[in-house]
């Protein structure tokens, strides 16, 4: 069954499959910004352990996501293949974010991490059952190329608004300082209520989304009647498949490398904001929003920068560049001594400038991600005959995990080789420590992202191309399916 035209999705569709990106921010923002400082400075887990666990979760993803989205390709019920999936994880992925920040009292440090382990790992896949069958839609909703590029957009927008969320309501209510904890992060029994408020947020937004978009069901394509019946060699043949692209391999490697590095920023981003520039919670509290706003910017921008600059790789790695260069310059020019010195009033104001214009490349390039995916599933449509949106969204989710994933394990690898101690202080702190966080956050970061701009490089499947593409599917007969495997040229290796 071919996709809809683009003209048939209205605008409150539109919005409430974007929607279903505000549960994703909620979890990336909480996973990443707050996770490793809860276990590692309040719980009293070391870096070591919290990377091991984060570990551990990440080898489940590489096995889960992939079946969770071969599984929901080959689906069939009235609802479709991608909606049972959506509202069955909606409750799973609520209560397991809780019990995330909220483990019993009095556990010692093996048994924290045994639970940082359990719902790192249920909170993940819970959420891959909602998320991949989510996302697989911005391909099924349109066959068009701008059309995928809005879609892709409206997600990375709301989900700039569920990061928003994040950080006004976790870090001005629920973290503001007491007598007790001046430092208001300190405070363990502020992350159970956290984490209870935005639960019932992740799962009202997952319901809303799926009911929202509930009405195009009889427009998406189905799973074929006559297909084979699921199975773990069904995912390894898909799997082998999508990666037989090029570009395929090319955005998933990209992703996962962006993901590795702003993961990193993320759970770092604290520790450099309270000891190495001295910003006091409330500064802090300030510059995240504005980050925020800058990726909203971004994320608007996109679309329309996408009919100026023709080719989605150019955006894609120009935001890489961006995002890099502007993200680095603070530190960078610190460490040379060309920037004020923490205490300066000044300083605060540029460094959250900085960060601002730098999230405008976050929020171009991953609206180019999206769409470039949904681009891949027509490839994979024209050569092999059928539509599998949801095992190439899967290698999407896994990517886009990998924000708390990868990027904690190294950063809880520099808080250990940094010799940063639990609650530590500007007082307390080694300079040399110091200069271990600056260097990670300032050319270490910039390293990754060149690595990440070298690997975008060699995403192939251009505009022209994909019209090519999408000409021989709307061309092409059942009877002759063969024929468009044959006018398909074979992929170079990357």
């Amino acid at each position: 069954m071919t996709t809809p035209a683009a003209g048939t999705l209205t605008w409150r569709v539109r919005m409430m499959f974007a929607v279903g990106q505000v549960p994703e921010g909620i979890q990336s923002t909480s996973f990443s910004f707050f996770l490793l400082f809860f276990y590692n400075q309040v719980l009293g887990l070391s870096g070591f352990l919290a990377s091991l666990a984060i570990v551990f979760a990440i080898l489940v993803d590489a096995v889960s996501d992939p079946i969770i989205g071969s599984w929901s390709d080959g689906v069939r019920s009235r609802w479709g293949r991608r909606h049972p999936f959506m509202y069955a994880g909606a409750a799973p992925f609520a209560i397991c974010f809780y019990f995330l920040f909220a483990p019993p009292e009095g556990l010692n440090e093996m048994q924290v991490f045994a639970w940082l382990v359990a719902f790192s790992v249920l909170t993940r896949t819970a959420q891959s059952v909602y998320s991949i069958p989510h996302t697989s839609l911005t391909a099924e909703f349109s066959n068009d190329y701008q059309e995928r590029t809005l879609l892709s957009s409206l997600r990375s927008v709301l989900q700039s608004v569920g990061t928003l969320m994040v950080f006004l309501i976790g870090l001005q209510i629920f973290f503001g300082a007491t007598p007790e904890y001046p430092n208001g992060q300190l405070n363990p029994e502020a992350y159970p209520k956290f984490a209870a408020v935005f639960a019932v947020i992740i799962f009202v937004g997952v319901l809303l989304t799926a009911y929202g978009t509930h009405s195009h069901i009889p427009y998406l394509p189905q799973a074929n009647p006559i297909g084979s019946r699921f199975s773990l060699m069904q995912v390894l043949r898909e799997s082998g498949m999508a990666f037989g692209f090029r570009s395929f391999k090319a955005v998933v490697l990209t992703a996962v490398l962006f993901g590795m590095t702003m993961g990193m920023v993320s759970a770092l981003s604290i520790y450099l904001g309270t000891l190495y520039f001295q910003f006091s919670l409330e500064l802090i509290g300030l510059s995240f929003p504005a980050s925020i706003v800058g990726a909203f910017i971004g994320a608007g921008l996109a679309t329309p920068l996408g009919r100026f600059f023709q080719e989605k790789r150019t955006l894609l790695m120009g935001g890489l560049i961006w995002y890099g260069v502007w993200n680095t310059l603070p530190i960078i020019l610190s460490m040379l001594g060309l920037f004020p010195k923490p205490g300066n009033p000044v300083l605060f104001y540029l460094v959250m400038t900085s960060n601002a214009i730098s999230a405008m490349g976050i929020g171009v390039l991953t609206v180019m991600i999206g769409s470039m995916i949904a681009d891949i599933t027509d490839q994979h449509e024209a050569k092999h005959g059928s539509r599998s949106e949801g095992i190439y969204f899967a290698a999407s989710s896994f990517a886009s995990k990998a924000i708390g994933g990868f990027g904690i394990v190294i950063s809880g690898v520099v808080v250990d080789l940094a010799g940063i101690q639990r609650s530590a202080t500007v007082e307390t702190i080694d300079p040399e420590s110091l200069w271990t966080l600056a260097m990670a956050m300032g050319p270490g970061v910039l390293f990754l992202i060149s690595v990440t701009v070298v690997a975008a490089s060699f995403y192939d499947l251009s505009r022209a191309e994909h019209e090519r593409i999408r000409g021989l599917i709307l061309d092409e007969k059942p009877t002759t399916i063969s024929r468009v495997v044959h006018d398909l040229t074979p992929e170079k290796s990357m």
